[in-house]
């Protein structure tokens, strides 16, 4: 396994932990864009290489506008305009994501939308997809299309993770007492609702999906207040029907966020938790948690957002700080 350092920021304490020495020094936070326009009413959508480079890029949302902030590998170009006003009818969703729905390499706009008495528009997943506009020589998203005429908006939340490891990106529903529901990517579509899991598969502290047992495929991982279980998913039948395994007894999670993401680029998905003071990491090793490390001795948080992506292109996952004038970065390394 290869030691990697990564940076997070922003939540009050965990819980008593027991902190292993981190096999590499952690990175320190570096300026990546300066001088943005981020309005206050500026929404950040999320991070993913949008145009096909292998780097995460900045995708964020503003009255009717959506905006891009493309990644050099060593920082970020000033914001471009991707989508015109027009996409407004369809604003930022109820549920925004940023993944290649199409499988072609590029990260679109995935916006799950809810049944609310006076839409326009009904609920279900609209798509906008980036393409390199060959008229106006350059890249943009697509105006968005309705993928999925169906609820999946979940009471519960919704994550979007390539489920079945085919190379695009699919929707989850978490629902109350119920089976989470996914609606698979086939574009230009979803297919209908499938149940995807046990009944009541949720963590009390964070419901997440990615690989964490380096199958390719998308496992549920579960964090509890006591520990972190993991539902790996069925080779077979792709189904999360299995009971969840525990991973970890380790109290492990960020009062303000807690990601999952592959932080030392084995393959496989490690849990990041994100506190006031520090950034720890529990990393995978396939089928369980290795004790918690520090990997960054202080606090890292965006006023706007903090968001995951592998922004410089090296394979590992980096954190990403959206600040009211500045985007700041801390790599993996």
């Amino acid at each position: 396994m290869r030691a990697r350092a990564l940076v997070l920021a922003g939540v009050a304490g965990l819980l008593s932990l027991t902190v292993a020495t981190p096999a590499e020094a952690s990175g320190v936070p570096e300026l990546w864009a300066t001088g943005q326009p981020f309005a206050p009413g500026l929404t950040v959508m999320g991070a993913g290489d949008v145009n096909g480079d292998g780097k995460g890029d900045v995708v964020t949302y503003d009255n009717g506008e959506c905006w891009v902030s493309l990644s050099t590998g060593s920082g970020f170009q000033p914001m471009q305009l991707w989508c015109d006003p027009y996409w407004s009818s369809v604003p930022a969703g109820d549920a925004s994501f940023v993944g290649d729905a199409n499988n072609d390499g590029r990260a679109d706009l995935i916006l799950v939308d809810k049944d609310v008495v006076g839409n326009t528009h009904r609920s279900g997943v609209w798509v906008a997809t980036s393409y390199f506009d060959a008229r106006q020589l350059r890249d943009r998203f697509a105006p968005s299309r309705q993928w999925l005429d169906n609820t999946i908006f979940g009471d519960q939340g919704n994550l979007a993770v390539d489920l079945e490891g085919d190379g695009d990106t699919d929707v989850i529903g978490l629902f109350t007492g119920v089976p989470a529901l996914a609606a698979r990517a086939s574009h230009p579509s979803y297919l209908p609702l499938t149940a995807w899991g046990p009944d009541n598969l949720r963590g009390e502290k964070a419901t997440l999906a990615a690989d964490a047992t380096g199958d390719g495929l998308a496992d549920f991982i579960l964090v509890d207040a006591d520990g972190t279980r993991v539902v790996p998913a069925t080779v077979d039948t792709r189904w999360h029907v299995t009971p969840p395994q525990q991973w970890s007894t380790t109290p492990f999670y960020g009062t303000e966020k807690t990601f999952t993401g592959d932080v030392d680029a084995d393959g496989k998905a490690d849990l990041i938790a994100v506190n006031d003071t520090d950034v720890q990491v529990m990393r995978s090793t396939g089928a369980g948690y290795a004790a918690p490390e520090v990997w960054y001795a202080g606090s890292f948080s965006g006023t706007k957002d903090t968001v995951t992506s592998d922004v410089d292109g090296d394979g590992d996952t980096d954190l990403v700080a959206v600040n009211d004038s500045d985007i700041r970065v801390l790599r993996s390394q």
